[in-house]
């Protein structure tokens, strides 16, 4: 679990990131204050376990998936992809 607090992505902040191994899927759920105001499941379509979710010190998310190909996944938002340096 990773709360997102970079200024890469100012659409983020106030994100916590959850990874799901059973799922297979990251979870990003919005909050105001201690309260969830929307919830957005990711990477579902990748069918991998998800691992570990971190926030790097670049602002971007990075998620560590769990199987015998694991893969190491740098994240940015959808609208961000094609202006992210």
């Amino acid at each position: 679990m990773a709360f997102y607090d970079a200024e890469r992505f100012p659409q983020w902040q106030s994100s916590l990131f959850i990874g799901a191994l059973l799922s297979k899927e990251l979870i990003r759920l919005t909050l105001d204050g201690d309260t969830v105001v929307s919830e957005e499941r990711l990477l579902h379509d990748r069918n991998d376990r998800i691992r570990d979710v971190r926030q790097g010190p670049d602002g971007y998310v990075y998620v560590l998936t769990d199987s015998s190909n694991g893969a190491l996944l740098r994240l940015a938002p959808a609208d961000a992809v094609n202006n992210a340096p």
